[in-house]
């Protein structure tokens, strides 16, 4: 739905010039805005507190988790708004919806109803017949990365995975090997796009896109052909995208399964590690991340631990936003870990020379741990759904891996 007459108040004085035509339009004269209008900073900011504030007016709780999600229960069932702008959001029991749409527009909303979710935020959700499972792309991005790519990446092969299996993006030591500032401004618009894409609907190109984002500055001609190999499978898969088929239990609380993996030092500019992660609720992929860590490592199973308190940093985020929503999430939160060491470091309370230097990483894993909210378990590596965010897999893994969060539309 889209608001249209619903202002943002102003909370500080700004003038404008006299608009032509206006009467007193005169240059010594200027209007004092008492609402938000289009152009200004504060325009989403007000518009959002007054969206608020009307919300909490009809019965909403929440946004203390997440500002831009709320919840009312009401004699009719439970609805849920999600705010982004003015194209908000709701979800839940029908004749609950019917009364907030109602109770929004004797508020002054003017409201333009939209019924599916077939085209909402440049994303595309398609729901089976059924209705018990979708399938969410983004196809107005894809026809984009067509428009601009298509004509310099028709000419290769099909590739079986987006990324060259055991290569790894690093900076020009010549100046002769970097790529020319037009060939540099198209880079930057690829990778974009296709971070853009990372974000909602294709989890399985991330770890071959992070690796491309490390030269945004000066890339090379290698990491030129790289992205366009990127480009010419997310092409050739376009009809691919995220999995949305939820397994659970009526009146039972959700589980929340995760995958933590690092790679050790892979960076060979930095020795850097890398985590990564992917967070399932009732099976759904709802989070994922690929990125390289913020200080080198000294061990693999220290790259381990790193990336494994990034997750639970996210695991303990979600389960707050569910229990917001007054949703029961099953405890402990399972989380699986493909190494021996990091497992041992969650559920040993004592500091030692090896890991005092990630002291607070540390206890602030292990708390967790003791408190029962989360259980780390260990998980082989080659089924450990997160080895796709640290390294650029061959085909058969690839495929395997990417299988269980992305399918075909």
């Amino acid at each position: 739905m889209k608001q249209k007459k619903i202002w943002g108040d102003l909370e500080e004085e700004i003038f404008m010039d006299c608009p032509k035509g206006l009467e007193e339009a005169k240059p010594t004269n200027a209007l004092v805005l008492k609402k938000c209008i289009y152009g200004l900073v504060q325009a989403a900011r007000q518009y959002h507190k007054k969206a608020v504030q009307i919300l909490q007016k009809i019965g909403f709780e929440g946004g203390d988790v997440d500002p831009c999600l709320y919840v009312w229960k009401n004699n009719k069932g439970i609805v849920f708004i999600a705010i982004y702008v003015d194209d908000n959001l709701l979800v839940g029991n029908k004749e609950a919806i019917d009364k907030t749409i109602e109770l929004l527009q004797k508020e002054g909303f003017n409201l333009k109803i939209e019924d599916n979710l077939e085209d909402y935020l440049s994303c595309n959700i398609h729901f089976s017949k059924s209705g018990n499972s979708a399938w969410l792309g983004q196809l107005h991005l894809i026809a984009n990365l067509n428009r601009k790519f298509g004509k310099s990446v028709e000419t290769l092969r099909e590739y079986k995975t987006p990324g060259t299996p055991g290569y790894g993006v690093s900076r020009p030591t010549d100046e002769d090997q970097k790529i020319s500032m037009t060939e540099q401004s198209l880079y930057q618009s690829g990778i974009g796009m296709l971070l853009y894409l990372v974000k909602h609907s294709r989890p399985d190109i991330a770890n071959a896109v992070r690796k491309c984002t490390k030269v945004l500055d000066g890339a090379s001609t290698y990491a030129y052909r790289e992205m366009l190999q990127i480009i010419k499978y997310v092409l050739d898969t376009k009809d691919y995208g995220l999995r949305i088929d939820p397994i659970y239990k009526k009146n039972k609380p959700w589980d929340l399964v995760c995958y933590s993996d690092s790679d050790y030092a892979g960076d060979s500019d930095t020795r850097r590690s890398v985590s990564a992660f992917i967070l399932y609720v009732c099976s759904v992929p709802i989070s994922w991340r690929s990125k390289a860590q913020q200080s080198v490592t000294l061990s693999n199973s220290e790259a381990k631990w790193v990336a494994l308190s990034e997750l639970v940093k996210e695991v303990i985020f979600v389960s707050q936003l569910l229990t917001s929503m007054k949703i029961h999430v099953q405890h402990p939160i399972i989380v699986r870990v493909d190494n021996v060491g990091a497992i041992f470091m969650a559920q040993n309370v004592t500091t030692t020379s090896q890991t005092k230097h990630v002291d607070i990483r540390y206890k602030f894993v292990n708390e967790y741990v003791e408190d029962g909210i989360v259980k780390i378990i260990f998980v082989k590596s080659k089924e450990n759904d997160a080895d796709i965010f640290t390294k650029n897999l061959n085909g058969e893994l690839h495929a395997t891996h990417s299988s269980k969060f992305v399918k075909k539309k």
